[in-house]
C-alpha cells in the first residue's frame, strides 16, 4: 500500500477528537449522566467532613531557615509554636485581676489537669505575664495533641474558661491554632453565605441571557455539579496530602464561576447550531468549537493553577491541587456531562421561556466594534492611560503576611490578639525564637560557652527593639557564671525549683532557648532589622538559629522573591505555547499575554489603593492591614492569568472562525465581538457576581482574592476586550495571524463544513 494511503490531515484528526467526543456523549448520554450521578452521590458523603481535615492556613515557607529552626526546637525541646496557645484574662473596668485571682487560678487548674494539656505557665511563674495596671493578664498553655486532635482539645479549654463571664472578667484563647480553628469557621460559614448571594442573582442574568427557565438552570447546576464533586475528590485527597483551610474557599469561587461559565458557552452555542442542525448534529459542532475553546481555556487556566506547586509553602500548594482539580472537573463536566444533557433536551432546552431575548447579530456590539476600529489609535491610547493610572498604587505595595488580623473583629481569638498588643506591646504575641547550639565536642552550657551566652542576653536586653529576653542566663541573679557547668547534667541539684524546671524547659545537652520579644509588631521594618542581626550573629563555638513568626515572614517573602520569575516565565511560556496552538498564529498570542498582565496589573494597584491604604474599608466591613499580604498577589497572578484568558480565548477563537472563512481582518474582529460581545458580557457579569460575593466575606485573604478576581474580571470584558482587543487587532491587521512557516502551525487549524 503506498505511503499517500496513511497520509492523514493532521486538522481532521484534532477536529474529529472534539467531534467524536460529542457524538459519543450524545450516544451514551444515558451513561454519562448515570456515571456523573453517582459521582455527585459520593462527594456529597465525603464533602461534609472536608472542614475538620483541612489544616491550618500554612503560610510558612516550609523549607526555609525559620522553619529548620522551629524543627530543631521541636526535636531537641519539644517546643513548636503550632501547639501553643494563650488564654487571656481581661478584668472589669475599673478593676484589676487580683480580685479575680481565686476563680482565675481554679480555671487554670482544671485546664492544666486536662489529658490534651501538657503544660500552663501562669503570671505567677512569670510576672511579665501580667500587664502594668493589673488589669490584663495571659497564660500560655502547651498542648499535647496535635492535628486533628487539636480543635476539640481548643474546644474543652474554651468550655473551661467560660464560666468565668459570670465574674465579668472576660477570659479569650489565642495563638496560631485557634486562629486557623476560627478562620474555617469563619471561612466556612462565609461560603454559605457567598452561595446564597451568589447563586439566586446569577440565576436571574441567565434568565435574561437565555430567556427559558431550562437553559438558565443548566450553568447554575453545572457550577453547583463541579464544585460538589470537587469537595468530595478533596477530602479523598487529604488522606495523602495536607491541604489548608483557604483551599474551601478557593475550590468554591473558582468551581462555581468556571462550571458556569463553560455550561454558558456551551449552551448559547448550542442554542446557536439547533436552528439549522439536528440535536445530535448541533451537540457536535458545539463540541467541536465551544467545547475546543473550553478545553483550551482549561488548559490555561489549569497552568496558572499547577504553578503554585513550585512554591514550598502549604497555602499555595493546597490551592494548586485544589484549583487544579476544580478546573479539571470543570473541563470534563463541560465536554461530557454538559453534552449529555443538551442530546437529552435537544429543542426543549429553549422550555418553559419567561423572557424575551436580544438578537445575536447586530445592535450594540456591532456598533461598538466598527467604532472601536475606526478610532483604533484612539481607543489603545486611552485604554493604556487609563489601565496604567489603575495600575500605578501597586508601585508603593508594603508586602507582609496575616496574622490574627485576617480575621474580623469581634471573633475571640482576633480581640484576644488586639488586647495582647494593646496592653503588653505589640511584639508581645509574636516572639523571636533563638536555638543555639554547641559546634563543638561540649555541652552548650559549658563554662565558655555560657560566658558567651550571658554576653550575648545582656546585649539583646539592652537593645531598644527588645522589650525583654526569656532565658536561662537571665532566670535568676542568685545565679553567677560558674554555677551553670552542671546544671543540664544534674537539675534536680538545683536549689531553686523554678530555675531546674527552666532548664528542662530551655536546654538540652546540645541546645539552649533563648526566646526574644520584641517591641514592634512581627511584620514591622524594626523587628524584620533585627531578625536579620540575628541571623548574622556567629558567638565564638555557637551557632545561632532564628525562628519565629517575624523570621517565618522573611523566609516567605524571599522565597516568593525567588521563586516568583520561575513561575511567571513558567506560566507565560507555556500560555504562549497553547495559544499558537489554538491561534495558529505568533503575534496574537505575544499581543494576549501582553494585554493579559494590562488587567492583572490594574486588579493589584486597586487591592494596594483598598486593603493597604484603607480605602473604602467601611463598605467592605474589614479593617485597614497597612499592608498587602503578600500571597494575595502570588495567588491572584496565577488564578488570573488563566481566567482572564477565558474571555480573550471565546472571543479571539470566534475571530478567527470568521478570519479563515473570509480572510479579511477588520471584518472578522466586527463579526467576532458582534457574534461573542452579549454572552461574553453576560459571562463575564455572572463571574463578578460569584467572586463578587467573596468580596463580603470577613477573612481579608479571601475578601483580597474575590475582589480581586471581580476587578480584574471587570476591567477585562470592558476595557480590554470591548475596546483593546478589537482596536489593536484593527491596527496590527494581517499581522495577527503571523507564524514562520517552519513551525507548522497551519497543520492545526480547524475547518468546519
Amino acid at each position: 500500500m503506498s505511503g499517500s494511503a496513511f497520509n492523514i490531515d493532521q486538522s481532521s484528526v484534532r477536529l474529529s477528537i472534539f467531534v467524536l467526543m460529542g457524538r459519543l456523549a450524545y450516544r451514551y448520554r444515558f451513561w454519562v449522566v448515570l456515571t456523573w450521578g453517582a459521582l455527585l452521590v459520593l462527594s456529597l458523603i465525603f464533602a461534609p467532613r472536608l472542614d475538620t481535615v483541612l489544616k491550618g492556613s500554612g503560610t510558612a515557607d516550609v523549607e526555609g531557615p525559620a522553619s529548620r529552626t522551629e524543627r530543631l526546637l521541636q526535636r531537641e525541646l519539644n517546643f513548636t509554636s503550632t501547639e501553643l496557645v494563650t488564654a487571656v484574662f481581661k478584668a472589669p473596668p475599673g478593676q484589676v485581676l487580683v480580685s479575680y485571682q481565686e476563680q482565675i487560678d481554679r480555671v487554670l487548674e482544671q485546664v492544666r489537669v486536662l489529658p490534651v494539656v501538657q503544660t500552663v505557665t501562669t503570671d505567677r511563674e512569670q510576672p511579665q505575664f501580667l500587664s502594668r495596671d493589673g488589669r490584663t493578664a495571659y497564660s500560655l498553655v502547651r498542648l499535647g495533641v496535635s492535628g486533628n486532635a487539636v480543635n476539640p482539645a481548643l474546644d474543652q479549654i474554651e468550655a473551661l474558661l467560660k464560666p468565668l463571664s459570670a465574674t465579668r472578667v472576660r477570659a479569650y484563647l489565642t495563638g496560631m491554632p485557634v486562629v486557623f480553628r476560627d478562620a474555617a469557621r469563619v471561612g466556612k460559614a462565609d461560603l454559605g453565605r457567598a452561595e446564597l448571594m451568589a447563586l439566586p442573582l446569577t440565576l436571574v442574568v441567565l434568565l435574561f441571557v437565555f430567556g427559558s427557565v431550562v437553559a438558565s438552570a443548566l450553568p447554575v447546576a453545572m457550577g453547583v455539579v463541579t464544585v460538589s464533586a470537587t469537595l468530595g475528590l478533596l477530602c479523598l485527597l487529604t488522606l495523602s496530602f495536607d491541604i489548608s483551610v483557604f483551599a474551601l474557599n478557593v475550590v468554591t469561587m473558582v468551581g462555581l464561576g468556571l462550571g458556569i461559565d463553560y455550561s454558558l458557552l456551551m449552551v448559547n452555542r448550542f442554542r446557536e447550531e439547533l436552528r439549522s442542525h439536528t440535536p445530535e448534529e448541533s451537540v457536535a459542532r458545539t463540541m467541536d468549537t465551544a467545547g475546543r475553546a473550553v478545553f483550551f481555556s482549561g488548559v490555561i487556566v489549569c497552568i496558572g493553577m499547577a504553578s503554585l506547586l513550585l512554591f514550598p509553602i502549604l497555602l499555595l500548594r493546597s490551592i494548586a491541587v485544589a484549583g487544579s482539580l476544580t478546573v479539571l472537573l470543570s473541563v470534563v463536566a463541560a465536554l461530557t456531562l454538559m453534552p449529555a444533557l443538551l442530546g437529552y433536551l435537544g429543542r426543549g432546552v429553549d422550555r418553559w421561556r419567561v423572557v424575551p431575548t436580544a438578537p445575536v447579530q447586530g445592535g450594540f456590539w456591532a456598533l461598538t466594534a466598527r467604532t472601536v476600529t475606526r478610532h483604533s489609535v484612539v481607543a489603545v491610547v486611552a485604554v493604556l492611560v487609563l489601565v496604567a493610572v489603575l495600575a500605578s498604587p501597586f508601585l508603593n505595595a508594603r508586602f507582609a503576611l496575616g496574622d490574627a488580623s485576617i480575621l474580623p473583629m469581634g471573633v475571640p481569638s482576633r480581640d484576644a490578639a488586639d488586647i495582647l498588643k494593646q496592653d503588653f506591646g505589640a511584639g508581645e504575641s509574636t516572639p523571636i525564637l533563638l536555638a543555639v547550639s554547641s559546634i563543638r565536642a561540649e555541652r552548650v552550657l559549658s563554662p565558655g560557652n555560657v560566658a558567651t551566652l550571658h554576653e550575648l542576653v545582656a546585649g539583646l536586653t539592652r537593645d531598644p527593639r527588645v522589650e525583654r529576653v526569656g532565658s536561662l542566663f537571665n532566670a535568676s541573679p542568685l545565679l553567677g557564671l560558674t554555677d551553670y557547668q552542671e546544671l543540664y547534667a544534674a537539675p534536680e541539684r538545683i536549689p531553686y525549683p523554678e530555675l531546674a524546671e527552666a532548664v528542662r524547659a530551655l536546654s538540652t545537652d546540645r541546645t539552649t532557648l533563648l526566646i526574644v520579644t520584641a517591641r514592634e509588631a512581627s511584620n514591622a521594618p524594626e523587628s524584620r532589622a533585627l531578625v536579620e542581626e540575628l541571623r548574622r550573629l556567629a558567638p565564638d563555638g555557637l551557632e545561632v538559629q532564628v525562628g519565629g513568626q517575624t523570621a517565618s515572614e522573611l523566609d516567605t517573602i524571599e522565597v516568593i522573591y525567588q521563586r516568583f520569575p520561575l513561575v511567571a516565565g513558567v506560566i507565560v511560556v507555556t500560555t504562549f505555547v497553547v495559544l499558537c496552538v489554538l491561534l495558529n498564529s505568533v503575534v496574537l498570542p505575544l499581543k494576549v499575554l501582553l494585554i493579559n498582565l494590562l488587567s492583572i496589573g490594574a486588579s493589584f494597584g486597586a487591592l494596594v489603593f483598598i486593603f493597604q491604604t484603607g480605602n473604602f474599608h467601611t463598605w467592605l466591613n474589614f479593617t485597614p492591614l497597612g499592608y498587602l499580604d503578600i500571597l494575595v498577589p502570588v495567588v491572584l497572578f496565577c488564578v488570573l492569568f488563566g481566567l482572564s484568558m477565558d474571555y480573550e480565548v471565546f472571543l479571539l477563537t470566534r475571530i478567527k472562525e470568521a478570519y479563515d472563512q473570509s480572510g479579511d481582518n477588520t471584518q472578522s474582529v466586527i463579526t467576532g465581538l458582534e457574534r461573542t460581545g452579549r454572552i461574553i458580557t453576560s459571562a463575564a457579569l455572572l463571574m463578578i457576581i460569584v467572586t463578587g460575593a467573596f468580596a463580603l466575606t470577613n477573612i481579608i485573604f479571601v475578601k483580597a482574592l474575590g475582589l480581586g478576581i471581580a476587578i480584574a474580571v471587570l476591567i477585562d470584558a470592558t476595557l480590554i476586550r470591548a475596546i483593546l482587543v478589537p482596536a489593536s487587532m484593527h491596527l496590527l491587521g494581517k499581522w495577527n495571524w503571523w507564524a514562520p512557516e517552519f513551525l507548522g502551525l497551519d497543520r492545526f487549524k480547524v475547518k468546519l463544513d
